[in-house]
């Protein structure tokens, strides 16, 4: 992460009381913390506030983009002693976990009829269900996705898109060839390293959903055969050259692949949609990692961000009226110009999101949710710091995965919860 980005933007119109909410006596000044970089014009947060003050002038936030790395740390750290933010970007899942004590249930905020049409909200709520406390305000539908360059692919004679392991390193070959990086990893996304989750869910889609249970739920090692294969020949790609090789931590990934110095940048998701749209336009498509020995069918797909109101805020109900935004159809509507609302009915100009939404709605689709949004917070350290490391020839597949299985075993019981996926 270069530095912090805080925002604050300028208001000038109220909305007529969000659903009957009324309007402050004097003006309110919150705090919410964002995650990794917010570039101006292209910040779905930052719109977001945007939008919210225009429509409600007697409140004010303060967005701080808080590093990648260690966020939820240093989250958990400052909610303890009552210090952190009035609105808190939150993932679904086990990240949540540590944070319900001081997340305000959404109920309180968000009408019944709202709540019951969000896409992805139970994954946000106490026991996986709606009907509970709803912890967080699901902001986006994401995907874990990879890009291609459609201009280099034309240049290099590759008539199609990869669809197997075979198929890619065919392709790989013929990009080299042409003096092109075939793949580029890097640190996309403000972290130290590149976040490796988003390959390793299509590498492990080389197991069923219900694999992923019993591998988060402790009941199947990592450490197997089928993980160690699909890890070693991710890592032979490395080996010969298909990935640039700063690919463990390159700061410029996505300028290389924007520039056309790349063919594909595998380790992607659907955030980074409207970057590359608007700097790339119709050049630029949508590809699912073909880490498959066979035709990928898979798609890694989750409403995987939101925002929280922490109950340690003095003003709640302000904050609380920024929940309610983002999931009202004004908040929709603001979504939708950078990435896939929550709710149906609201479109987004995003071709590429077009895309992954109708990949997801195919019958032969088989679409599996971010598989570090349930892993526990040690496994999930532990996948992306050694995973990453086995691309770039750093740490073996064995020994990579068993550090995950290590990372598991030293859980405290009541954190060895059972995950179902069917």
């Amino acid at each position: 992460m270069k530095m912090w980005v805080r925002s604050t933007f300028a208001a000038s119109m109220l909305l007529g009381a969000l659903w009957g909410a009324p309007a402050f006596a004097e003006e309110v000044q919150l705090t919410m913390w964002g995650q990794g970089d917010c570039p101006p014009g292209n910040c779905v947060g930052a719109a977001l506030v945007e939008a919210f003050e225009k429509a409600n002038p007697d409140i004010k936030i303060d967005l701080v983009q808080q590093p990648v790395d260690g966020y939820f740390t240093n989250l958990l750290a400052q909610s303890v002693i009552g210090r952190g933010p009035d609105i808190a970007a939150m993932w679904a899942g086990t990240y949540m976990d540590p944070f319900k004590p001081y997340m305000a249930d959404q109920h309180k905020y968000v009408p019944a009829e709202i709540i019951a049409s969000v896409n992805g909200i139970d994954f946000f709520s106490d026991g996986y269900n709606r009907a509970n406390a709803v912890y967080a305000a699901p902001s986006t539908a994401q995907w874990y996705i990879g890009f291609y360059n459609k201009k280099v692919f034309k240049d290099a004679g590759i008539a199609s898109v990869p669809t197997t392991w075979d198929e890619l390193r065919a392709a790989a070959k013929l990009l080299k060839d042409k003096g092109y990086t075939p793949i580029v990893q890097g640190a996309a996304d403000g972290g130290a390293q590149f976040a490796s989750w988003e390959d390793w869910s299509y590498l492990a889609a080389a197991l069923p959903p219900s694999d992923w249970s019993k591998m988060i739920s402790g009941t199947m090692p990592y450490n197997n055969s089928v993980l160690v294969s699909q890890l070693e020949k991710w890592n032979q790609l490395y080996k010969d050259g298909f990935f640039n090789q700063d690919a463990y931590n390159s700061p410029t990934v996505m300028q290389d692949f924007i520039a056309g110095k790349a063919g594909m940048y595998l380790g992607g998701g659907s955030w980074q949609a409207g970057q590359l749209v608007t700097a790339m336009g119709d050049d630029v498509g949508v590809i699912v990692p073909p880490y498959s020995d066979t035709p990928t069918k898979a798609a890694v797909s989750f409403a995987g961000g939101g925002y929280a109101v922490m109950n340690t805020s003095k003003n709640m109900d302000a904050a609380g009226k920024f929940a309610a935004f983002v999931l009202s159809d004004d908040g929709q509507k603001v979504i939708a110009k950078f990435d896939a609302p929550t709710r149906a009915g609201f479109p987004t100009s995003n071709p590429l999101l077009n895309e992954l939404a109708s990949l997801s709605g195919k019958a032969d689709t088989v679409n599996y949710p971010m598989f570090d949004n349930f892993t526990q917070g040690p496994v999930t350290d532990a996948l992306n710091r050694n995973i990453a490391q086995v691309l770039v020839s750093q740490q073996t597949p064995t020994d990579a995965l068993a550090a995950m299985d290590a990372a598991y075993a030293s859980l405290p019981d009541d954190q060895k919860t059972k995950i179902v996926f069917k």
